[in-house]
């Protein structure tokens, strides 16, 4: 997939509070990446399950993992160092 990249720059640095900080990260990168507020975007939890995600997230201390998904016209990939990316579709 070619197109717009952003990335929150955050690996390594996602710790097990507040599981749904990840949500939120995931959330605010593609935000900044199409250039609206987080509330202008449809629910995540329509696309994926954001509490797989953010288990996932809370035990990355003892697995490595690598979550693709389409979201927004793009691709979304959370990795278990906790950087998140988003990729835009060439429109």
């Amino acid at each position: 997939m070619t197109g717009t990249k952003a990335s929150n720059g955050d690996a390594g640095s996602e710790t097990t509070q507040g599981r749904e900080e990840m949500t939120l990260k995931i959330v605010s990168v593609i935000a900044d990446a199409k250039g609206c507020k987080p509330l202008d975007l449809k629910p995540l939890y329509w696309v994926v399950d954001t509490e797989a995600i953010e288990q996932l997230v809370e035990q990355s201390s003892t697995v490595s993992f690598e979550v693709s998904f389409d979201y927004e016209g793009g691709q979304v990939t959370v990795t278990s160092d906790g950087n998140i990316t988003y990729e835009m579709a060439d429109e």
